[in-house]
């Protein structure tokens, strides 16, 4: 019996979509709600900027690592019994965090909470995909990915009130109602058996884990600190790398059972895999940016700066609904293009706001990059699964929203030092003008402006280089559907 036929009634399905979207919902929120809770909660620790740092950074982490095993995570322990335990356990640590005593404490929860985020969200994309038959993949995944974005979107200005009004633990705390609601709701997927019997591979699992976890470190601990080099990121990327070595090393002699490398081959997953890193890393990149740009040169407050970026996510999750209305009737080559062109035009535009007067030339383009990335995420996600089969689904989903995962942190990563040295260069050049022509603009402030209108023009030029590739993708037309089912095959079982 497929997951697809065990699912099927209207009521039952629509049930479990429910509780997908919540819980998917909850775990992004949590992604960044806890970001303007911050300065409070390194008070009541007594701890500096680096307590919130790891706050944030063993959540990501953690998810990295199990984003990637999700897959056969499923085939050890079935389909509901994995969802459920997930959300039971993500709500479960939500409750402890709001209850930690000691940083020591705090951290280790938030690490168990994001382990069972890095679940939650690629297996309720793989369910998702699987209840559904594949002519309305289109539209559901647009509605999820509406749904994603209200995690960014929402969850710091939500994050704010509930932090003035009562506590930073009542952050973690709102967890625990909407994980119950959850958790009823997924009571209408069906128990499947684990079809995974093989020993654990120890070994491989400890390799994956490091690989993982270090490459995900390394990439945050590194943001702002790139040059000079650290020694504790070099290492970190020094473990990843040998980590990663030993994986393929012993792919080569033995198939490796705890992920599914095959998914690389199917070409649109695997360039839709690098447009998901690249797209992720434009997108957060100029969520990083905008903030500390209004907030620096231009000297608003926290409020002008969340007002300003506010449109972007508006502009995103109206485009995706929108556009489910769409998605099976236009070539997605079409509207990928379309996303491009408009995401590298808006961050042009940005970097050429001026110094005075720049609130609602800020809205205008952060409105229109996030209507471009509306145009990316559906039918990227739609292509990506378009034509895998449906017992790797969830091995790709977890690598697929990996991927954009580490985009993220890779993007604001780089493009940081990239501020650093275009800041040092662009004080450089104004301090000569400076004293031969007095302003009464702020020097300072103008080469910070412009440091950061460099940075905004080169991710433009990666949009814009984008484009090309795009023709590489392979739409294909509804074929018989791959119904959903984790253990169609024993391709994943290791050679005898």
């Amino acid at each position: 019996m497929t997951v697809q036929a065990d699912v099927s009634l209207l009521a039952g399905r629509r049930q479990a979509t429910i509780a997908l979207m919540l819980a998917t919902a909850m775990q992004a929120f949590d992604a960044t709600i806890a970001n303007v809770a911050l300065p409070q909660l390194e008070r009541g620790f007594g701890g500096g900027i680096d307590l919130g740092s790891w706050v944030m950074t063993s959540y990501l982490c953690a998810s990295a690592v199990t984003a990637i095993l999700t897959g056969w995570l499923r085939r050890r322990t079935g389909l509901r019994q994995l969802i459920t335990g997930a959300v039971g356990l993500f709500v479960a640590a939500s409750l402890l965090c709001a209850l930690a005593t000691t940083f020591g404490s705090l951290i280790a929860f938030r690490l168990i909470q994001g382990a069972a985020a890095g679940i939650i969200q690629p297996l309720a994309q793989a369910v998702v995909l699987d209840i559904y038959p594949k002519q309305e993949h289109g539209r559901m995944l647009a509605i999820w990915g509406a749904t994603i974005m209200a995690g960014p979107m929402l969850g710091p200005v939500l994050g704010g009130i509930i932090t003035d009004l009562a506590s930073w633990r009542w952050i973690f705390g709102l967890n625990v109602p909407l994980g119950a609601i959850a958790l009823a709701g997924l009571a209408a997927l069906p128990r499947t058996d684990p079809c995974d019997t093989a020993p654990i591979d120890r070994w491989g699992l400890v390799m994956l884990v490091v690989a993982t976890g270090s490459l995900q470190l390394a990439l945050q601990r590194s943001i702002g600190r790139i040059w000079p080099p650290s020694i504790e990121t070099d290492c970190e990327l020094a473990i990843a790398i040998c980590a990663g070595g030993l994986i393929a090393l012993q792919s080569s002699r033995a198939r490796f059972v705890l992920f599914r490398f095959d998914v690389f081959r199917d070409l649109n997953f695997a360039l839709a895999a690098l447009y998901n890193f690249l797209v992720g890393a434009i997108l957060f990149t100029t969520i990083v940016f905008i903030p500390a740009l209004a907030q620096g040169p231009f000297g608003w407050n926290a409020t002008e700066a969340g007002l300003v970026i506010s449109p972007r996510g508006v502009g995103t999750m109206a485009m995706m609904l929108a556009i489910r209305h769409v998605i099976d009737r236009v070539d997605h080559r079409i509207l990928l293009v379309s996303g491009l062109l408009l995401t590298a035009g808006a961050i042009a535009l940005m970097a050429r706001v001026p110094l005075h007067g720049g609130q609602g030339w800020l809205a205008a383009t952060s409105a229109a990059q996030g209507i471009g990335v509306g145009l990316l995420f559906t039918p990227l996600s739609t292509i990506a699964f378009s034509t895998l089969g449906a017992e790797p689904r969830t091995d790709a989903a977890g690598v697929y929203n990996l991927a954009r995962q580490l985009g993220c942190a890779a993007g604001v990563a780089v493009m940081t030092a990239v501020l650093q040295v275009r800041l040092q260069i662009r004080l450089s050049d104004l301090r000569p003008h400076a004293v031969t022509s007095p302003s009464t603009t702020d020097p300072s402030a103008a080469a910070t402006l412009a440091a950061y209108g460099d940075c905004f023009e080169v991710l433009a030029i990666v949009a814009l280089a984008m484009i090309p590739a795009v023709l590489l993708f392979r739409v294909v037309r509804h074929r018989s559907d791959d119904v959903g089912g984790d253990c169609k095959d024993n391709s994943h079982q290791p050679h005898s």
